[in-house]
């Protein structure tokens, strides 16, 4: 029985690689969270998967799904994956902002695609959300 269940799995792993498709496809993003850290943001997706892509990480792991993760994320270079599950998932990124004269800057980038809920959370707690996005927000906050 075990055998079957993972000649299965294989099988559904084949035909997500044969089905192709980008993250728009197999990941659905509901929220985006953004965490400012001097230079540096944390994001925060909220995610479902669909069928296959489910079936997938189920069977190889969820690090499976760092590159569609990370192309999310399009506008930035250095994006490293700290945790994932199947409904969730946190990125830093390293060169998320510019300091200049005791203020870090943020700059507007591009998502992968839209996201319908984004939240910027300042490093003194304050949050602003967004809707309908297609990219981060100009920011700005102050150094710690």
């Amino acid at each position: 029985m075990k055998r079957y269940r993972a000649l299965i799995l294989l099988s559904a792993a084949i035909l997500l690689a044969a089905h192709g498709g980008g993250a728009r496809e197999n990941i659905h993003v509901e929220e985006v969270t953004m965490h400012l850290m001097d230079g540096s943001a944390t994001f925060e997706l909220n995610y479902s998967l669909d069928a296959f892509t489910r079936l997938y990480v189920l069977a190889l792991g969820c690090r499976s799904l760092e590159p569609e993760l990370a192309s999310i994320l399009c506008g930035y270079r250095d994006v490293r994956l700290i945790r994932a599950d199947l409904n969730r998932a946190a990125l830093l990124v390293g060169d998320a902002a510019r300091y200049n004269g005791g203020y870090y800057l943020f700059e507007s980038r591009p998502f992968g695609y839209g996201i319908p809920r984004f939240t910027v959370v300042y490093p003194d707690g304050q949050a602003r959300t967004y809707y309908n996005v297609t990219s981060t927000q100009d920011v700005f906050c102050t150094e710690r």
